[in-house]
């Protein structure tokens, strides 16, 4: 990617960068069919977010990044989401991915962001088939991520969970950080929603990965990763992703929203305009709670972040409840999409009415499997009744 010089300064107040972020709506609501089409973010909505300083949220501040507080972030993704849930799932992912640098060395960092502050990255877990080897000043490493967002517009892709061998035995498992320019791209990626995120599959063939951009745990056992990860960044980087999906739900409700001003008439009915029916005042009533509850569980757990002091981890129980009020507010939000849906009628799903992206993405989006609710309540279950560890493996 070319680097381009950003519209803000490390001194940007958090309100100014949500402004920013919603100021970008128009253009990329515009642009979710050529999303969609395109299988990525189209470049001119990848233009804006760097013009507007948004590739760097979680940048080192020595290559110019901004840290605002996680509140501030989750409700700039928001903001992005809300203009096109696939474009919000990249800064998104970007966002919690530039995370891991923060702990390489200044040649590192130098090396990744020195010609290119705003260079773009993703983080995908790979397959146990993946390896890594020790050789001379690093790792040979060849690895297979399934489901790797944005690997075909990213600099950088942070690969997790790689087994790690020597002489034929496994001690350890690394996580690396590879430029996309050595991984081969997989077209795999054909679902129903989040169709502009470019979730293919990629793989690196014997990749020579210097010990500069690696994190190395040496371990016998393989059943418990989180030290390749903070557990506590985890549930903060799957909670980037899911600010995306709740901008999704607030998208829906600008659309039927307008609609509603408009005075569409109900079919079929002696209503003119929608909008005078008591039921459709009640139906819009009720997504418009939905939704603001869904961001409220959402800045709930960013403001469990913020409270934290450098470095500090949540206990185990705390972990699993800020799941709990994650998935909770992906919950709302599909709730509350499915009253727009209600009051929107069959012309919410032409093609031509970008409310039915709205309602793919957050469906698909909304069932990562970091994401899913199932998993979610046994494990928060487990941790409020002391039973034996977390069944989810990174958290």
């Amino acid at each position: 990617m070319t680097a381009t010089a950003p519209a803000t300064e490390p001194s940007a107040t958090p309100q100014e960068l949500i402004s920013r972020a919603r100021a970008l709506i128009p253009l990329l609501r515009s642009n979710v069919a050529a999303t969609e089409e395109l299988g990525n973010p189209v470049p001119e909505n990848l233009e804006a977010l760097r013009a507007a300083g948004l590739f760097r949220l979680t940048t080192p501040p020595d290559h110019g990044g901004l840290h605002p507080s996680m509140r501030t972030q989750v409700q700039i993704i928001s903001e992005v989401g809300r203009g096109c849930a696939s474009t919000g799932w990249i800064v998104a992912n970007h966002a919690a991915s530039t995370e891991f640098t923060l702990i390489l060395e200044a040649v590192a960092t130098q090396e990744i962001f020195g010609d290119n502050p705003d260079a773009v990255f993703l983080s995908a877990g790979c397959s146990p088939d993946s390896h890594a080897e020790r050789v001379p000043g690093g790792l040979k490493v060849t690895a297979r991520a399934p489901y790797a967002s944005g690997c075909e517009i990213s600099d950088w892709a942070l690969l997790i969970g790689i087994p790690l061998h020597d002489d034929g035995k496994t001690t350890g498992a690394v996580n690396v950080l590879v430029p996309l320019a050595e991984a081969e791209i997989q077209q795999t990626w054909n679902v129903a929603g989040m169709r502009g995120t470019g979730t293919n599959g990629m793989t690196v063939t014997e990749v020579f990965v210097p010990d500069r951009r690696t994190l190395v745990v040496e371990k016998d056992n393989l059943d418990r990763l989180e030290e390749l990860l903070s557990p506590t960044e985890l549930v903060k980087g799957n909670l980037h992703s899911l600010s995306a999906l709740v901008g999704a739900a607030q998208g829906g409700l600008d659309i039927v929203g307008q609609s509603l001003e408009r005075g569409r008439p109900i079919a079929y009915s002696t209503y003119r305009r929608s909008a005078d029916s008591p039921v459709i005042q009640h139906l819009f009533t009720e997504a418009t709670h939905l939704v603001d509850t869904a961001s409220l569980h959402m800045l709930h757990v960013a403001d469990v972040f913020d409270s934290l002091l450098p470095g500090e981890e949540l206990a185990r129980v705390d972990r699993a409840r800020a799941r709990m009020h994650s998935a909770t507010a992906l919950s709302r939000a599909r709730e509350g999409m499915q009253k727009l849906l209600d009051v929107a009628g069959t012309s919410g799903f032409a093609h031509a009415n970008v409310l039915q992206s709205y309602w793919r993405d957050l469906e698909v989006g909304s069932r990562h499997a970091m994401l899913g609710l199932p998993m979610i309540v046994e494990d928060y279950g487990r941790a409020l009744l002391g039973v034996g560890p977390t069944i989810t493996q990174y958290h």
